[in-house]
């Protein structure tokens, strides 16, 4: 099984999208599967168009639920929740939303999922920074804390093979497979 975990591409930034999607145009894809938040949706609706597939919703690859502070600037945060941030990031639990464990255990529980579902298939998952982060770190078996040293670029790719039931990681924040 072949997993295409890709981050959307820019708000408004047509060409990241379709760049990302001719990238993959040459793969043989069985299925798109996406976050419902705008950005991640539209990059995944134009992928899926050139695989003549419509892009399967999945409310768990949406990005942490901030909660009370959804919207707010860092400098808008409560001290103590700054505080956190800056020094223990993956034990933050935003006021009236997720924790890092519980945003973890959503994406990777969906991925796995999608993984059962596809046998030996190649899917595209369109998704968030933090939550490609949180399974990515799970699936190499690093801290919480390290996680947040992945980078991932807008429109970027990171392929997951599964070998036996094992994630063998083979590309991180990459510009996608060749053809």
């Amino acid at each position: 099984m072949r997993l295409l975990l890709c981050r959307h591409a820019a708000a408004g930034d047509g060409g990241q999208v379709a760049q990302l999607a001719e990238r993959l145009a040459g793969l043989d894809v069985a299925a798109v599967y996406t976050s419902p938040l705008e950005r991640a949706a539209a990059t995944a609706e134009a992928v899926a168009a050139r695989h003549g597939l419509a892009p399967l919703m999945r409310d768990e690859l949406r990005e942490i639920d901030l909660g009370e502070v959804d919207g707010l600037q860092f400098e808008e945060y409560t001290p103590e929740l700054q505080a956190t941030l800056l020094n223990a990031p993956a034990t933050v639990h935003f006021p009236g939303g997720e924790s890092y464990e519980q945003l973890r255990r959503r994406v990777v529980g969906v991925l796995d999922e999608i993984v059962a579902q596809h046998g030996d298939e190649a899917v595209v998952a369109v998704s968030h920074a933090g939550a490609i982060r949180a399974a990515l770190a799970t699936w190499l078996s690093i801290p919480p804390e390290a996680s947040f040293r992945i980078d991932q670029r807008f429109a970027s790719v990171n392929l997951v093979d599964w070998i036996d039931g094992v994630p063998l990681v083979r590309l991180v924040n990459g510009p996608g497979p060749e053809r």
